[in-house]
């Protein structure tokens, strides 16, 4: 196993291997139940987009780039029982490079695992990583509304609701409200030190 970016409640994340391509592949297929919690207003992946992005992880992890990151843009969500098995990633994309503000993304892919406190470990290792290896002033993510269990998680950590776009998602022919959830560094180190 590589080394951890963190490990909490039996819960680590740690960066991609070699070994993580082909589930990566298998988990990213459209058939996966996952799709219908995480972003399912999005056009899920086809052939061709999966086969590029697992083509980009293993180049990267090949050359050194991957690991030459600081911070890591993606990582994988393991358990301390099964550390070198992909159960979903955590990761972050630039909301505005200008101001260094980062949205982070959690997926927990295993739907045997939901409902057991791993998006709450994992979204906390992932968060203390960035605020560790950055400069970032606040951090966020984005959900819907019918993802009550990402925003529950959200909450627990001590994540405020930010935004709330009413009727902004169609998810199986219902409308729900894009949310964002986001944190300052200082509430989290207050938070931490309590």
């Amino acid at each position: 196993m590589s080394e951890t970016i963190g490990e909490s409640a039996g819960v680590i994340v740690r960066p991609f291997i070699e070994s993580d391509i082909e589930d990566y592949r298998r988990w990213l297929q459209p058939d996966q139940e996952w799709h219908r919690w995480d972003g399912p207003y999005f056009a899920k992946p086809d052939a061709a987009a999966i086969a590029a992005a697992c083509r980009r992880l293993s180049t990267a992890l090949a050359d050194g780039s991957y690991a030459a990151q600081s911070p890591l843009q993606r990582a994988v969500i393991a358990t301390a029982e099964n550390p070198d098995v992909m159960r979903g990633t955590v990761s972050w994309h630039w909301e505005g490079e200008e101001s260094d503000w980062r949205r982070m993304g959690i997926t927990v892919y295993d739907p045997t695992l939901r409902g057991r406190g791993i998006g709450t470990a994992a979204l906390r290792i992932w968060t203390d990583y960035l605020f560790r290896t950055t400069r970032v002033v606040r951090l966020d993510y984005s959900t819907w509304s019918g993802n009550t269990r990402m925003l529950a998680v959200g909450r627990r950590l001590g994540f405020t609701e930010e935004a709330r776009f009413r009727d902004a998602r169609e998810v199986r022919g219902i409308r729900y409200d894009s949310v964002v959830m986001g944190i300052l560094r200082h509430e989290w180190e207050a938070a931490a030190h309590a």
